[in-house]
């Protein structure tokens, strides 16, 4: 098996010192003969201001998806507290300790005789009455299988172990505690879209655009890293779970939905795979995903504007909802999978009937795209909404007669003040109706108060005291003392007085309005008006919608469930009479007159969550992040890169040796903008794209330089990542441009090897580990058995990870979790078992080892090493070496150089690799209570060949790692420091090996610059090929001759009474041809060994007749000089750089030369 395509990617770190503060150079300066960028410090302060303190880590980047745990109880707490989980497009999740009191909740008596169906509420009761006969299979009419109607009943008394508890409002102080850090994975190497919890919320599992499904069990003693379940081949955009079952369902752009059965370690293949109708549809993408608790339905939203239906126990589509105009970003299905809430890029919400397949109602408050719903209800009449411009609202119908009755609350907006346009909320999760975190574009995470209920809020007294917080009054004497007056103001919300009353009248029945608590027209069940938006009943006659141009409800006349989905034109039922009502619709005949206020009259006619005012202006609570980086672009002497932020700040930082070398502020970046300010600026004028931000800063501060290309950059997690592969040994640059211009290793024509510079010195603790191994065996061999040098502590063979190696950080303070006191009931299932055991460490089929770094940030440290034991296969033991003859392989080299007779590190010790397993080929398979007493250093995930039988496997590996094996027992000649100068690097850089796969790379080892020496086995199986070659032989793949340039280079004309220089021999002679890399002082040397020649003499005389000291001689270049469309050029130019820089022609390139002037002569 020929080893996949693989590349070296290392994440420069964060600077965690003051970097200079630069100024932007004005337009024009001159960049001759510079080819780094021109770096300015600011006079007035030469450093930044000291970095936010990362006492632990933080998203960089929008926050993508929330996940809440409200059973999860802590050591030493009488009720949970709640957790939490937050994940962002910087691939990190986080889990957050929210300290709310909780008590155990009651369970409540289902008294279906007075609750309200939405049905009832929608004027489609008598839709009951309709024959079951008329099915759809989802895309042409047909027979179903299954009858929709057959729904598992749920059982009010029996509540879910996940929610057993709710919010102690009793024991809540205000404004309430502060969310606290607790514990972060890197799960993923790209954008994680979605999150949720299962297994009793003790797992975490994460959807990404690396096309991977990940697992996480945070709970665990060992705190085991994030495990790949399943992959698909393009990026998984959500998840959906059936609690009850016990599967995982993502959804994915590849066009399928898959379903994941935890149990099964090592899985390759999903449990099923449902597919669409026309798998080549370019809308068939999966944006959003639903199941029912029991596992009976399935729900999927597309841009092709249909939400189709599957059932995961058969396999099949069992139907399709045809009615929104736009994308489907979000579904709720209700515990009795009864009914089906859909958000879409339409602005519409819609309410569907499963059991009929129709639409019973569409919720039109929204006008921009609505991206998340979220609710806790069990038939969804409260439930919540987000939509592009970061407005939240909530709806409430709860125990209504009709769907006007219920309330339609702006709870807030969550804006991201540096770039607005780049808001809106991607997920909404509330715990218990009464506070509200909402996820959006930027790294912030904000907390919100909620109104209670409104069945609550109406059944007793209830207003808004001046901090915003709930007053209650069950006595109607004492309310009257409560009532805000018209002078009072309300901090919290971004509501003033507004108590005025204006000439607008309305006839309601005194018997049904106003409540005796809402007479003074302010406030509607202690809501302000100017935060309620008016619910449109379905029974309601038409009327024009402002801000619309087309009727909400006319998509849903095309429904593919048949001509039920349209309202009946016969008459409907007259429903309660609602307070909200115009006169014409009373059927009261003596009315009631009271005076209304401006504030009520514009609720009345307000339709749209736009037109209204948040109920809350600030969060209660913010979970801060960072500013991660957006965008990187390298410079054109491949050695300094720029980088913008989502502040707007630009950065240029040194590839090379991993550090920032200075910061240009927002101000300075917006101010060379051609197009306007940056995005959140004043103005009016349009934000522009970070990608044309660096294109400005690049124009001001770039050098003249020519250097190929020998890595690529991406800020995809936030940071600055490097990626490369076998290319990156085609780029050279001279070693007195890249801080070597003194150093006596190099004269003024020496170059360094880029790439061979960089991988040196990552991957020095690795050399001198191999050095040392090579050496241990020449004295005395290793020890047959395997066992690890005892100081390093792992003499057990418990595979182990270093604290350093492990992607999970946690809080010293944080409290470990108690594992769940009460399991649910098991339920059989005839997909797979019941439970999810993700805490079983020992894996039954070979799995690929990937050791990780966690982030070495004080005082937050990463996991200690696990205690529990796992099976290490045959492929972990211990390789021999050939034992090397005396002298073999030795190099001369420097003190820094390597030598297998050299000085190297001897502090650590790890032995082992792939001449142990070749010896064990054939050899009888150990139980996993003989397992290789060798540590497994890495992280255990499953392969993706695990398909095949072992001996297959090892066949494939044997093949594979021959040509390893064989560069590994050989001697060695590693790279000297004269060829890669050794350079201080960052002992916390992220170093990550990568095998190509689709759609990204997938991860195989990762570590640190520190770890490395620690992972040498490790390194043994993901490192690639060609980089092996150039660690141990100085080897490098063949690169392609450099291009050269031809050239033609004459005397330069002079005036009348100057001596004119003879041309080079003939004119034949004048045009060269030379690398393209040659400097413009070795031009000036040819041109003077040429003129010696054709005055017959050995030197060409100086300026100076008289002076004959050749001590006080010029040198060749003080005495001529090369010109280019009359510009001087300088020495340390080289041919590419005139060529592009100074020539700017695709004609031959044409230079002079000349004598220098006398003044510059003496003057040097």
């Amino acid at each position: 098996m020929v080893q996949q395509k693989r590349r070296v990617s290392y994440v420069i770190p964060s600077p965690a010192e003051p970097v200079p503060r630069l100024r932007l150079p004005p337009h024009g300066t001159s960049r001759l003969g510079s080819t780094g960028p021109l770096l300015i410090p600011l006079r007035k302060s030469t450093e930044t201001e000291l970095p936010k303190s990362n006492k632990h880590p933080r998203h960089r980047l929008g926050i993508s998806s929330l996940a809440l745990d409200t059973s999860t109880q802590l050591t030493g707490r009488a009720a949970p507290e709640g957790i939490l989980y937050s994940a962002g497009r910087d691939g990190l999740v986080i889990s957050w300790d929210l300290g709310i009191p909780m008590k155990k909740r009651k369970a409540t008596k289902d008294d279906n005789s007075k609750r309200r169906d939405w049905e009832a509420m929608t004027g489609w009761a008598d839709d009951e009455e309709i024959d079951d006969s008329v099915q759809n299979d989802g895309d042409v009419l047909g027979d179903v299988t299954i009858n929709p109607r057959r729904r598992q009943r749920v059982n009010s008394q029996v509540i879910p172990y996940e929610k057993q508890w709710e919010t102690d409002l009793a024991a809540y102080n205000k404004p309430g505690k502060s969310s606290s850090f607790r514990q972060s994975a890197q799960m993923n190497s790209d954008w994680i879209n979605d999150i949720l919890l299962c297994n009793n919320q003790q797992t975490v599992i994460s959807a990404s655009s690396d096309g991977t499904v990940k697992s996480w069990s945070p709970h665990l003693a060992d705190l085991p890293n994030p495990m790949t379940i399943g992959t698909h081949a393009d990026y998984v955009r959500c998840l959906t779970h059936s609690r009850e079952q016990n599967w995982v369902a993502s959804g994915s752009f590849d066009r399928t939905i898959k379903l994941w059965d935890l149990t099964r370690e090592g899985q390759v293949d999903p449990l099923v795979t449902f597919n669409p109708p026309d798998t080549n549809a370019p809308k068939s993408s999966i944006y959003s995903i639903a199941a029912d608790p029991f596992g009976t339905m399935i729900a999927s939203g597309s841009p092709e504007r249909v939400v189709r239906l599957w059932d995961p126990r058969t396999g099949k589509r069992t139907g399709k909802l045809v009615g929104h105009t736009d994308n489907i970003r979000a579904i709720l299905i209700s515990e009795d999978a009864k009914y089906l809430l859909t958000g879409s890029a339409d602005a519409s919400i819609k309410l569907w009937s499963l059991s009929t397949q129709t639409c019973l109602h569409t919720f039109t408050h929204h006008t921009e795209s609505v991206w998340s719903l979220h609710s806790s209800h069990s038939t969804l009449e409260i439930f919540y909404s987000g939509d592009r411009s970061g407005l939240v609202c909530k709806v409430d119908v709860e125990d209504c007669s009709d769907v006007s009755e219920g309330e339609c609350i702006l709870l807030c907006q969550d804006t991201d003040p540096f770039a607005p346009s780049s808001g809106g909320i991607n997920k909404i999760i509330a715990m218990d109706d009464n506070l509200l975190w909402t996820a959006s574009g930027h790294s912030n995470i904000k907390r919100w108060s909620v109104p209670q209920r409104r069945s609550v809020r109406a059944s007793i007294n209830v207003l808004l005291d001046l901090d915003g917080r709930y007053v209650r009054s069950d006595s109607p004497s004492s309310f009257a003392s409560q009532l805000p007056s018209e002078t009072s103001t309300r901090p919290s919300t971004a509501h003033g007085p507004n108590g005025s009353m204006g000439p607008s009248m309305q006839s309601l029945s005194s018997d049904t309005w106003p409540p005796p608590f809402d007479r003074d027209d302010t406030y509607l069940h202690g809501i302000p008006f100017e935060s309620l938006v008016r619910l449109i009943s379905p029974n309601e006659a038409f009327t024009y919608s402002s801000g619309r141009g087309r009727d909400p409800e006319v998509a849903t006349l095309y429904s593919a469930a048949s001509i039920r989905s349209v309202p009946r034109q016969t008459p409907v039922r007259s429903p309660t009479l609602s307070p909200f009502k115009p006169p014409l619709q009373s059927g009261i005949a003596e009315d009631v007159v009271y005076p209304m206020s401006h504030a009520r009259a514009d609720y009345e006619e307000r339709e749209l969550a736009s037109d209204a005012v948040p109920l809350q202006a600030e969060p209660e609570d913010v979970l801060t992040g960072e500013h991660g980086l957006v965008r990187s672009m390298i410079l054109n002497d491949r050695v300094h890169a720029l980088t913008v932020d989502t502040s707007g700040e630009a950065a240029v930082w040194d590839i090379v040796r991993g550090l920032c070398r200075g910061r240009f502020s927002r101000e300075d970046v917006a101010s060379i903008s051609h197009t306007g300010s940056w995005a959140g600026g004043s103005g009016g004028e349009r934000e522009h794209s970070p990608r044309e931000v660096l294109e400005a800063i690049r124009e001001r501060i770039e050098g003249e330089a020519v250097v190929s290309q020998w890595a690529t950059a991406d800020t995809k997690t936030g940071v600055l990542t490097i990626h490369m592969t076998e290319k990156c040994f085609e780029a050279e640059v001279y070693a007195d441009e890249v801080g070597y211009a003194n150093d006596r290793r190099f004269n003024d024509e020496s170059k360094i090897n880029i790439g061979k510079w960089v991988l040196r010195n990552l991957f020095l603790g690795f050399i001198r580990e191999e050095q040392r191994m090579h050496r241990s065996q020449e004295e005395g061999g290793s020890p047959p058995d395997g066992t690890l040098d005892p100081s390093l502590g792992r003499a057990t063979n418990t595979p182990s990870r270093r604290p350093e190696d492990s992607t999970v950080v946690q809080s010293p303070h944080m409290i470990p979790a108690l594992p769940p006191a009460e399991a649910p009931p098991i339920r059989s299932s005839p997909l797979l078992a019941s439970l999810i055991p993700l805490h079983t460490q020992e894996m039954s089929l070979p799995m690929v080892l990937i050791p990780v770094a966690a982030d070495e940030s004080e005082p937050f440290a990463a996991a200690p090493p696990p205690t529990s034991s796992a099976s290490v296969n045959d492929y972990s033991t211990i390789r021999g070496r050939q034992s090397l003859a005396p002298g073999q392989g030795l190099v001369s080299a420097s003190p820094d150089d390597f030598a297998l007779g050299g000085k190297t590190d001897n502090t650590s010790s790890v032995q082992g690799g792939i001449m142990g397993r070749l010896k064990n080929l054939g050899k009888p398979r150990r139980s996993p209570n003989e397992a290789s007493s060798s540590p497994n250093i890495g992280l255990l995930v499953p392969s993706a060949d695990l398909t095949t039988a072992p001996e297959a496997r090892m066949i494939e590996m044997d093949t594979a790692t021959r040509p390893i094996q064989t560069i590994l027992s050989g001697p060695m000649s590693p790279p000297p420091s004269s060829e890669a100068p050794t350079y201080s690097i960052l002992p916390n850089t992220l170093i990550k090996i990568s095998e190509e796969a689709v759609p990204s790379y997938m991860t195989v080892y990762r570590g640190t610059v520190a770890s490395i020496k620690h992972d040498v086995r490790a390194l043994e199986e993901a490192i690639p090929l060609w980089l092996l070659e150039y660690l141990v032989l100085n080897k490098i793949p063949a690169i392609p001759p450099h291009q050269k340039i031809s050239f033609v280079l004459l005397p330069s004309p002079m005036p009348d009474g100057e001596d004119q220089l003879p041309e080079l021999l003939n004119t034949t002679q004048s045009k060269l041809t030379s690398s393209r890399y040659l400097r413009v002082r070795k031009l000036v040397v040819h041109v003077q060994e040429k003129l010696a020649k054709l005055l017959s003499r050995p030197e060409v005389e100086s300026p100076e007749g008289n002076e004959k000291d050749a001590g006080t001689k010029p040198l060749d270049e003080d005495e001529f000089e090369i010109l280019c469309n009359d510009v001087v050029l300088h020495l340390n130019m080289s041919l590419a750089v005139v060529r592009q820089y100074i020539w700017k022609q695709s004609s031959e390139l044409t230079m002079y030369y000349r004598r220098r002037p006398l003044s510059i002569i003496k003057g040097t």
